[in-house]
């Protein structure tokens, strides 16, 4: 099950244009895979809980990490011109 990570505008960006450019943390999802025996981790701790089991085998270089990243769109990356 992936960890989703949501988009969010996290401030802007005032060119000398005086155009105003978002700044964003994109949406990511993050899948956390054991390479060993192919579970899937729900959470980071889910994983670090796992690593740090001494029951277990799993050590952090076990572990899959795959990132999907989506890029915002050309129309939010262009900001607005001021009126």
């Amino acid at each position: 099950m992936p960890i989703i990570k949501n988009a969010e505008q996290i401030g802007t960006m005032t060119l000398e244009d005086g155009r105003v450019i978002p700044k964003y943390n994109v949406k990511t999802e993050t899948t956390l895979t054991n390479i060993d025996t192919g579970q899937e981790y729900e959470s980071e701790e889910a994983m670090q809980a796992d690593i740090d089991d001494p029951n277990t085998s799993t050590t952090a270089e076990k572990i899959k990490r795959d990132v999907k990243v989506f890029a915002p769109s050309l129309k939010d990356m262009l900001g607005q011109t001021p009126k």
